[in-house]
């Protein structure tokens, strides 16, 4: 009874000073702002019936595009993979984050440091994953760039062909004879208007590969810098070894080997770390926990300890559930492999019928009377297939660099796979520990101890 009316003389002064003391929040006695609205009132009117002007004064000229010089800036493939991974902003500043995280561990509590221990872990397997992606990024845009400087050859070429098409079929008009029936001038000039239109939007897809490989090399932003991409054109027609890749895929994935880090390592002390993991698959999942307060500690006491167990079963389930999405991933992109090889057969195939019916038209111009027509039909069919051809050999490139990614391997070629820590060490070949300790009280020692798996 004493404690009570205790209880109800604090909860009376405690109001009678806000009460004397007056209100804290001034902003609040003027209650909910309004929200700006605008009137839905517009003026009548009625539809004009004559068509809009639109020949302007085309006396001014507009900016043009910038263009590369003579001289371009030499890259190859595995400069700006690892260029690339290196200089990724987000990942360095993530490894920061683990580096302040060590700090940390240097002067607080056990169990902080068990948290912090495993924070770290987690830490380096998304830096490695932000170097992935970055690496992915800069290789796609290094080879559809390549494939742009290769089409540029070939649409000039075509270009120029049909330019000199349209001025043999003026010089004939102009002399007052007939033009074959086939020819038609107007397509033709269509054509080039078309080749012109290509032309234009490549000369801007340059420039924005180039800075995108310039924001992603971290080199200055300059719109008259530009690269010339140093690639092997032989395409890589060996059949892929489904079964080697997906092994190696799932060796490296950084959201498997974090799941299963997280799976493995669960305790009581590191629950809100595999709270925070789960949410990641849905934001309902995880997010009920213990409430803070004595009260609650006590009344709960003896029910805290089921949570652990429901915990890694949902980790497992995550675990399954990423695991065979990765499968389905790089099972994905080895069969877009395969797939881009047959077409960049069959491209090599029309290429070759091309070239092999050009050089006979040539060199029965003379007997057959092959007109000049034809054979400059025959070459604009030749450069576009070539041009064909390039596009499908870089989408191959393009999809292996898509495997490469799927598999997290390209941080890793280039030395920046994760590093883990393992009972309190380093494992330094990047990979995950084999086995975790569930003993909470065990002290840390330098060596993975073997125990059964907490999750099991």
């Amino acid at each position: 009874m004493i404690m009570v009316l205790r209880l109800l003389a604090i909860t009376i002064l405690l109001c009678g000073a806000g009460g004397f003391s007056g209100c804290a929040c001034p902003s609040a006695r003027c209650g909910v702002p309004a929200s700006p609205a605008a009137p839905c009132l517009h003026p009548l009117t009625v539809g004009e019936q004559v068509p809009p002007d639109v020949l302007v004064d085309c006396s001014a000229e507009p900016l043009p595009l910038p263009a590369p010089t003579e001289i371009y800036h030499l890259l190859d493939e595995t400069t700006c993979q690892c260029h690339a991974a290196a200089n990724a902003s987000l990942a360095n500043m993530v490894e920061l984050e683990r580096h302040w995280a060590k700090i940390i561990m240097e002067c607080d509590g056990k169990i902080v440091r068990d948290n912090l221990r495993l924070d770290r872990d987690l830490l380096s397997l998304h830096a490695s994953d932000l170097r992935n992606a970055a690496a992915a990024s800069a290789l796609t845009a290094f080879h559809q760039l390549a494939g742009l400087e290769a089409q540029q050859h070939y649409l000039q070429a075509g270009l120029e062909e049909s330019r000199q098409t349209v001025e043999r079929i003026d010089k004939i008009l102009a002399k007052g004879l007939k033009i074959p029936a086939e020819v038609q001038r107007d397509s033709i000039v269509k054509q080039i208007n078309a080749l012109e239109e290509q032309q234009l939007q490549l000369n801007l897809l340059r420039i924005q590969l180039n800075g995108q490989l310039q924001t992603l090399l971290a080199c200055p932003l300059e719109e008259t810098n530009f690269y010339w991409p140093q690639v092997d054109w032989q395409p890589n027609l060996t059949a892929v070894d489904l079964e080697t890749e997906l092994a190696l895929g799932l060796a490296h994935r950084t959201d498997l080997r974090g799941l299963n880090l997280v799976r493995r390592q669960l305790r009581q002390t590191t629950l809100p770390i595999g709270r925070g993991v789960l949410q990641l698959a849905d934001a309902t999942v995880g997010s009920v926990e213990p409430r803070p307060g004595i009260w609650h500690v006590a009344r709960c006491l003896h029910c805290n300890h089921a949570e652990v167990p429901i915990r890694c079963q949902q980790l497992s389930l995550f675990y399954h559930q990423a695991h065979q999405g990765t499968i389905a991933e790089i099972k994905a992109a080895a069969y877009k492999i395969s797939l881009l090889q047959q077409r960049v057969v069959a491209a090599q195939r029309i290429v070759l019928e091309l070239q092999e019916e050009l050089e006979k038209q040539q060199k029965t111009r003379d007997v057959n009377y092959v007109s000049v027509f034809r054979l400059s039909r025959t070459r604009g069919r030749l450069f576009e297939a070539q041009a064909d051809l390039i596009e499908q050999i870089v989408a191959l490139q393009v999809a292996r660099v898509q495997l490469r990614e799927a598999q997290d391997m390209l941080a890793v070629e280039c030395g920046f796979g994760p590093h883990l820590v393992c009972g309190g060490c380093c494992d330094k070949d990047g990979g995950a520990c084999p086995t975790a300790s569930c003993n909470t009280s065990r002290r840390a020692k330098c060596h993975c101890q073997q125990a059964k798996n907490c999750c099991d």
